[in-house]
């Protein structure tokens, strides 16, 4: 097993390096979590790194000895060093952290360790390769990290040709599998496959999206979790619905289309849209003009989902802005109000923290149905990431309730160029 000594360099520049070498053994001297603490009441991309690790390192305590190291589901291994020694290092090394950190890895080089430091400090790097250490550069592009097994709201099944039958046949099969309220199904059976949900403890036909020639609002599913979305979307009884997905994959126009279907059909009485102005805590500013207008700049791609459902109405969108169906509302000011009968669409949620989302949470009312929208790896705000944004923790804290459905949307649709811009960038 090989062994990585990870300079704090690179743990703040991103939290995922140490998750970042499966099989091995990540050694972090005790100067790397004293430099580490200086960082943690930063409110910028390095701070939140900092506040990452200390909690990830608090959790693994839980599981064993970090002086003795602690082994994680990748094959990786942890261990907190406390032998850093200056006096083994030639004369003219300095009483400093780096220098503490060097010494580590030179005492494990001569005991005959197979290591290497890993540090984003070029002369870091410089003074290792003058004591004959081996010292790397890091880059998160570098490795694939899995911090942990998302949830997506699909599941597939195999199933017999005979249980096939028997789903198309009565409209549902009860299958002996683990499955969350309102989690859809991909069911296969040799060269046959159907779409299913889960719902009442049974596996059951769509209800809203199965009919052929389906649209809403003249917007047609193109993949299979567009037309999962727009169940979810139309579904009376998810009084939430969670839509995550890289950009142009749809998540914002399927959410004004089925709001738009629905305000019509009479099932809410208005729409109301909000994004945060980075973040939630942010205020909107004392610039001239209405609330709307000063919130345009920032909900103007939701403005243009609005126009494509209504064939480019802009006079029919600016109509029911006037008469209030259709409202813009700042987060800054969300809370102390009460939100019955309103679809409230939530863009770009993921740059929310966990508090936030509870506020807008705890603001619907009786018969109100609340959608989130956003994409775990474009974080903007600089204190979040995939794991302590809103977004993220809400689709996972939420993914057993009844009332509530998430999809991960996979497919970018808007064009082939954003498609494979969304996939290299």
């Amino acid at each position: 097993m090989k062994k990585f000594i990870l300079d704090t360099s690179v743990l703040l520049y991103h939290e995922d390096s140490i998750h970042g070498f499966p099989d091995q053994e990540i050694i972090l001297p005790i100067e790397v979590l004293e430099e580490l603490d200086t960082f943690k009441t930063r409110d910028d991309s390095k701070g939140n790194a900092a506040r990452y690790i200390n909690r990830f390192l608090d959790e693994l305590r839980q599981q064993g000895s970090l002086k003795e190291g602690v082994k994680l589901k990748n094959g990786q291994t942890i261990r907190i060093c406390l032998d850093s020694d200056l006096s083994i290092l030639p004369a003219g090394f300095d009483n400093t952290y780096d220098n503490k950190i060097i010494s580590v890895a030179y005492k494990e080089l001569k005991a005959g360790s197979d290591v290497s430091i890993i540090s984003r400090d070029i002369n870091f790097r410089v003074k290792c390769d003058a004591l004959g250490i081996p010292a790397e550069n890091y880059s998160k592009e570098k490795v694939k990290i899995d911090r942990r097994e998302a949830y997506t709201g699909v599941s597939v099944i195999d199933i017999s040709s005979e249980e096939m039958e028997d789903f198309y046949s009565n409209g549902e099969i009860d299958l002996y599998e683990d499955f969350y309220p309102n989690e859809f199904i991909v069911l296969k059976s040799d060269k046959q496959s159907a779409l299913a949900v889960y719902k009442n403890e049974t596996v059951k036909k769509l209800t809203f999206t199965s009919q052929k020639g389906f649209n809403v609002q003249g917007i047609t599913p193109r993949n299979k979790e567009q037309t999962f979305a727009l169940e979810a979307l139309l579904d009376p009884d998810c009084h939430m619905v969670t839509l995550t997905g890289k950009a142009g994959c749809g998540k914002t126009l399927l959410a004004v289309a089925s709001a738009v279907h629905q305000l019509q059909s009479g099932r809410y009485k208005k729409i109301i849209v909000s994004r945060p102005v980075q973040s939630l805590s942010s205020d909107i500013g004392f610039l001239p003009g209405t609330k709307y207008e000063k919130m345009e700049p920032w909900i103007q791609p939701m403005v243009d989902n609005f126009k494509i459902v209504f064939n480019n109405g802009e006079s029919y969108f600016n109509l029911m802005l006037e008469k209030g169906i259709i409202e813009v509302e700042a987060l800054t000011y969300i809370r102390g109000r009460s939100l019955p009968s309103t679809i409230f669409i939530l863009d770009e949620a993921q740059n929310i923290t966990y508090q936030e989302a509870k506020a807008v949470l705890t603001r619907m009312g009786e018969g109100s149905k609340l959608i989130m929208l956003g994409d775990l790896e474009q974080i903007d705000a600089p204190h979040l990431d995939s794991t302590t944004s809103g977004l993220g923790a809400i689709s996972e804290k939420f993914k057993d309730f009844e009332l509530s459905s998430h999809i991960t949307l996979l497919k970018g649709e808007r064009s082939k160029l954003a498609t494979y811009a969304s996939k290299i960038l």
